[in-house]
């Protein structure tokens, strides 16, 4: 498994550099009408099945892109072996409100996703046209005294596919895509890599915890990044 993982965290973190300093609201991203808002009924509940946990942030779950630094609130750097990565399920009414904002997003005249992931098209819509939130989770990176910690580069964090899918099967056609919101209301559309069991997101520089959205979306596991390069995030 941590092999599988490692692999996995390679591939993102390839990906995560092929993407733009400063992103703009991309075209690529198709704005469809949403039939339907469907979350999953476990988000929140006991039956998430993505644990409380907090790991190094260079660990066999999470990896680092190479030149990214840490810093706390104070302007500290914290040297990334002293950053813990803790990742918690969100409650039902946060999945609920991110839900929401999506739906308000991208149904607003001005675009308010950026796209991050490095497809030159994304859909973020399942194969009948609904927004589907299958889990809803916080990631955050803090030192050991518990001091809220921020990165400027990119971070991976990887789970079982089981942890983040919980009961649904994905149909024919059909990928998990992640997204966060930032403190502006952007919603940001993040690189995906789903591989041997295994599903891996990279996030963009951040400040405190990021309450991480997944969806079933239309398209295809990510399985070779382009070779672009850019400036880091």
């Amino acid at each position: 498994m941590k092999k599988k993982v490692a692999i996995v965290l390679s591939v993102i973190l390839a990906c995560s550099m092929s993407m733009t300093a400063m992103a703009a609201p991309s075209p690529s991203i198709q704005k469809e009408p949403v039939a339907q808002v469907v979350v999953n009924p476990t988000v929140g509940t006991a039956g998430n099945n993505v644990a409380v946990q907090a790991t190094t942030v260079n660990s066999e779950k999470s990896a680092v892109l190479p030149g990214t630094t840490f810093k706390t609130a104070s302007g500290q750097v914290v040297d990334p072996a002293a950053v813990a990565m803790v990742v918690a399920p969100s409650t039902a009414e946060q999945a609920q409100a991110a839900a929401a904002s999506l739906v308000a997003a991208l149904a607003s005249s001005k675009m308010q996703v950026v796209n991050f992931t490095g497809k030159s098209t994304l859909s973020l819509t399942d194969t009948k046209g609904n927004l589907n939130v299958v889990n809803n989770i916080t990631i955050g990176l803090t030192t050991a005294s518990g001091e809220a910690v921020a990165q400027n580069g990119s971070v991976s964090a990887a789970f079982a596919l089981t942890e983040i899918l919980g009961g649904t099967v994905l149909a024919e056609g059909e990928t998990i895509q992640a997204l966060y919101q930032r403190a502006d209301g952007t919603w940001v559309a993040v690189p995906v890599v789903i591989k041997n069991g295994t599903v891996a997101i990279a996030l963009p520089a951040f400040g405190g915890a990021v309450n991480v959205t997944f969806i079933v979306a239309k398209g295809a596991s990510l399985e070779d990044v382009p070779a672009t390069t850019s400036p880091r995030t």
